[in-house]
């Protein structure tokens, strides 16, 4: 992997922290004469001065701390470290001498150079060569320096605990190549070391006979300062020439290609930066300057090794002494130490203001990587991703852009982007196609509704996009979630009651189908409505109308509950008559016979061939021959014990009687089933006599058109006839019961009988009365209304004589009928016979007022002046003779009267003593001889005073009051009556809420007159 420099971003920023004592006699860390710097956490460094001092700082406040001599004079402190627990550890060095290593106790601030917690001599031959890497562990266990003659000295012990130690030389270069870096591993087992020429590892425990484990690589070294470890992936980085190399112990190396030239120290910031320090040499830029060579700038990179860019670019004038990292306030910081005293902190910006960079020059997917491996919020990485497919919409990278806006949706203004690629705005499938896919990630990621759905599929079908189609309906479920393993045709099922009662709107189904049909994508259509549609009359029209499959239409059907069927039925059976005319009767009779059971499977295979439609189907004149036929088509043998009792209650046959408009056959068949139904498993009467009527016209029809077979018809007209009249009669009786005693008649019949010049009397019977048909009144007047308009007077009169006696009422009708004309009047003998047999039998009868009569016998001219004046004189005498009779009885009445109030008057009577007849008398109870004590009612009765009832009701002075016992009942039948008049008296309120009710609204006055009678307009007494 490499580094592109067109990748360069400034996502570090640098701080410079200046020395405070900048140029006074009490510099803090810009003093000349550092020789070393190591942090001591928070904010705190130790600084090496004046060559065997060590000081501490605090950044933060800027202060010294302490300050303490470590060395005599003639030592140069070359390397300070913090270990744990507040252990520092020191290196000084004077030729001649051996390397001074001492350990000191910060916590106890050291006062002077042998206030140390331990201390170790590292003796190098004679002294001479300076320390060029030194590496130690945390526990100070191990300790390996690297000396400029090639030799390497370990030092193992305790100088933690001040246990002594024992040191070795583990490696001695045969070219005296000076060590230029020594790294401990994280176990210590280990060390990474490098000459100029050569990269080795040796082992810390055991002894090696001078030889390296293992050569990392035998063709180059490493500079001084250009390497570094890494402690999480315990390896050695190593800055060469053109790349840097990564190294573990095990062997393994990967290369990362870095064209920076004069490298001069590396880094590590973390597991995936770096930093690099090169060397600049730029060109004297004014003709005053005398040097031709130019000055030399560092350079400061960072690299970014996971995102493959340079995270920071910035150059320093000054030389850097020192590098080190450190954490304060939480906040991790690389700090540079400059030769002209300032410290340099370099801290990462925010990773907000890292992805506005970035996202500024229009480098989305660093943005997007840089985002995701900081953990940024998804809403945060959707409005990058958002800005990302707006820029790649913009170079019409459209596809890109679409996969963009797919993940982030939660963001995104759908609208917007559907507009952007809607249909209506380019011709281009390539945009349809992107939309469709956009569309698909909503569905999928649930957020789209009826309207999406809608549009995906207008898209799929512009598209012709067939796979995309059954893809959807097979993915797409039913509460409207997407279903990655797809579902088989059999779980569409009927019985789906979550679907079917759902309120949810999945898409604008009716337009899609009709798309659908439109692009002649038929077996698209009925899969989709199959499965998506709740109104099983839209999947018999797409099957039926689109696919033209009658036989599976009738199989669909077949499936469906018996309520869906008849909708279906009545919406669909006149074009399946036509198409399988008996099949489609055989339904009809089973449904409207309440023998219909549905078929557990909907066995409808639209890619199987079509069965073809037979143009040569019998006709059957008889519901037994079309039974005959579909037993014998199913190979059984009809039996009248197969026919199943009704399993609900059958709707109304006359739902389809439209349907059956021109196929006058079928129509006999199905009335039959449907009559016959009745007749075996009762019904509605109501129902039955529909039937009854319309298989009468249907019969008379066939008679006049059918003349092969013109008495059958008439035949069977005339049979259906009298079992009208029959039902008639029955509904008319008074055993009928109550849930039958429906106010219907067959007139309908008579008109129909009219219409066709059929003798309904002759279907009745003769004059003669040779055939008596249980006929009820109502059609006994529907009859002779039918004979009136044959004007056939005899035929009436004789009919009149006949049943007169049943139906009183055919008198009124005659009464007109032969006043109608003069010819009528004439032809059944005039008036004697008029007066003899029609209006004497009125009068008797009490048929009409007199007033109405004579109304009727002046309403023509055909009643003879004789005949008026003749019925006025017997009226007014008859009137005469009531009236006499009834002054007689009025007197009656008042004689009465008189005598009850005599003898009320002296029963009411107090002045006069009542004589009580004790001796013989008899007790009204016990029917035994009367003794004392006896009570005596002002009525009549007497009884024993003890056979009366012990409860009897006392009155207010504690004495029993006592109530006749025969006479009881009409006391309290009298007190009954008495209390309405009572309430009316004192209680008007009762008037205003009357009138004001909603049921007498229509008649207020007979609330008010009944409201008098009741005596309200009387006053109390």
């Amino acid at each position: 992997m490499s580094f592109n420099s067109q990748r360069q971003f400034q996502l570090f920023e640098i701080t410079p922290i200046r020395d405070p004592n900048f140029g006074t006699d009490t510099p803090l860390y810009s003093d000349p004469t550092l020789s070393a710097v190591t942090p001591l956490g928070n904010g705190t460094i130790a600084i090496a001065v004046r060559s065997v001092y060590i000081q501490t700082i605090d950044l933060k406040t800027p202060a010294s701390l302490a300050e303490f001599k470590a060395y005599g004079d003639d030592y140069q402190i070359t390397y300070l470290e913090y270990v744990k627990d507040g252990m520092l550890v020191s290196v000084g060095e004077c030729v001649g001498k051996p390397t001074s290593i001492k350990i000191w106790n910060l916590g106890k601030t050291p006062k002077d150079a042998f206030d140390f917690h331990s201390t170790c001599e590292v003796r190098n031959g004679n002294n001479t060569f300076p320390v060029s890497a030194i590496s130690l562990s945390q526990d100070l266990s191990c300790i390996v320096l690297g000396f400029v003659n090639g030799r390497i000295i370990l030092v193992r012990g305790d100088l933690y605990r001040d246990r002594g130690s024992r040191q070795r030389i583990i490696y001695e270069d045969l070219n005296n190549e000076p060590i230029t870096a020594l790294f401990l591993n994280n176990d210590y087992s280990v060390t990474f070391a490098s000459t100029t020429s050569r990269i080795m590892l040796f082992r810390t425990t055991g002894r090696n006979n001078g030889e390296p484990e293992r050569v990392l690589n035998a063709n180059t070294g490493i500079d001084l300062n250009c390497s570094c470890f890494n402690p999480e992936r315990d390896e050695l980085l190593c800055c060469l020439d053109k790349s840097v190399e990564f190294y573990k112990a095990t062997g393994e190396k990967h290369s990362l290609l870095v064209e920076v030239p004069m490298k001069k120290r590396i880094f590590l910031i973390d597991n995936d930066h770096i930093l690099l320090l090169s060397s600049v040499s730029t060109p004297n830029s004014t003709a005053l300057q005398l040097s031709s060579t130019g000055t030399i700038t560092k350079k400061v990179l960072i690299l970014d090794l996971k995102n493959q860019l340079i995270a920071m670019n910035h150059l320093l004038a000054s030389n850097i002494v020192h590098i080190y990292s450190d954490t304060v306030d939480g906040v991790y910081s690389v700090y540079l130490v400059t030769t002209d005293g300032v410290i340099n902190r370099i801290t990462e910006k925010p990773v907000d203001k890292q992805i506005k960079l970035i996202t500024q020059r229009e480098l989305y997917p660093i943005a997007l990587q840089l985002a995701e491996q900081r953990s940024v919020s998804p809403l945060r990485i959707q409005e990058i991703r958002r800005q990302y497919g707006d820029a790649l919409y913009k170079k019409n990278m459209k596809e890109e852009a679409v996969e963009q806006y797919i993940q982030c949706l939660d963001i995104t203004e759908t609208s917007e982007i559907i507009s952007r690629f809607g249909i209506q705005k380019t011709s281009r499938p390539d945009d349809s196609r992107n939309l469709a896919t956009y569309l698909w990630s909503m569905i999928k990621q649930k957020l789209s509704h009826s309207d999406h759905v809608t549009l995906l599929l207008a898209i799929l079908i512009k598209l012709k996009d067939v796979d995309g189609i059954d893809y959807f309906i097979s993915h797409f479920s039913r509460n409207g979630e997407f279903v990655e393993e797809g579902e088989d045709e059999s779980s569409w099922s009927v019985d789906d009651e979550t679907f079917f009662y759902s309120d949810i709107v999945l898409m604008d189904l009716d337009t899609i189908l009709q798309l659908l049909k439109d692009s002649e994508l038929d077996a698209q259509a009925f899969s989709l409505v199959h499965k998506f549609s709740k109104d099983p009359i839209q999947v018999v029209d797409v099957i039926l109308n689109t696919l033209d499959d009658p036989h599976s239409a009738l199989k669909y059907i077949k499936s469906l509950h018996v309520d869906d069927t008849l909708r279906v039925l009545i919406e669909f059976s006149k074009v399946l008559l036509e198409k399988l005319p008996n099949d489609t009767n055989a339904l009809l009779i089973d449904v409207f016979t309440g023998r219909y059971q549905r078929s557990t499977k909907c066995e409808v295979n639209i890619r199987e061939k079509k069965q073809t439609i037979s143009r040569n189907n019998p006709v059957f004149h008889s519901y037994k021959a079309f039974v005959t036929y579909m037993y014998s088509t199913a190979g059984g043998v009809p039996n009248s014990e197969d026919i199943q009792e009704p399993t609900y209650h059958p709707p109304k046959p006359s739902l389809v009687f439209t349907s059956f408009i021109d196929r006058p056959f079928q129509f006999v068949v199905f009335l039959e089933a449907c009559l016959e139904s009745y007749n075996k498993f009762q019904g509605f009467l109501r129902d039955k006599q529909e039937i009854l009527t319309t298989l009468y016209d249907i019969y008379l029809s066939l008679a006049a058109t059918d003349e092969a077979h013109n008495e059958d018809w008439r035949t069977k007209a005339t049979a259906v006839y009298k079992e009208s009249e029959k039902l008639a009669g029955t509904c008319r009786s008074p055993q009928a019961p109550k849930a039958s005693n429906t106010q219907f008649d067959n007139s309908l019949m008579m008109l129909i009988s009219h219409i066709n010049n059929v003798d309904l009397y002759s279907v009745e019977g003769d004059a003669s009365g040779t055939e008596d048909l249980s006929v009820n009144k109502a059609n006994l007047t529907n009859t002779f209304r039918s004979m009136c308009l044959t004007k056939e007077a005899k035929k009436c009169m004789n009919f009149l004589e006949k049943y007169g006696s049943v139906e009183p009422e055919l008198y009124r009708m005659a009464l007109g009928f032969f006043l109608s004309s003069k010819q009528v009047y004439d032809s059944i003998g005039g008036a004697p016979v008029f007066k003899a047999r029609v209006l004497d039998k009125v009068i008797e009868m009490d048929l009409l007022q007199p007033l109405d009569i004579l109304f009727v016998l002046s309403s023509t001219s055909v009643a003879t002046f004789g005949l008026v004046r003749d019925f006025l004189i017997n009226h007014i005498k008859a009137q005469q003779r009531e009236t006499h009779n009834n002054e007689k009885l009025i007197q009656s009445y008042q004689g009465e009267l008189q005598e009850k109030e005599m003898q009320l008057k002296t029963l009411l009577s107090e002045s006069e003593p009542l004589q009580v007849k004790v001796k013989n008398n008899f007790c009204k109870m016990c029917h035994t001889l009367l003794d004392l004590p006896v009570i005596f009612f002002k009525c009549g009765h007497i009884y024993h005073q003890r056979c009366l009832p012990e409860d009897s009701i006392s009155d207010g002075n504690g004495s029993p009051h006592y109530r006749c016992p025969n006479c009881a009942v009409d006391i309290e039948a009298s007190e009954n009556l008495i209390k309405p008049k009572k309430d009316n008296d004192t209680k008007a309120s009762l008037l205003q809420a009357a009138l004001s009710s909603e049921d007498s609204s229509g008649d207020r006055f007979k609330v008010v007159s009944e409201f008098i009678g009741k005596g309200g307009l009387e006053f109390g007494t």
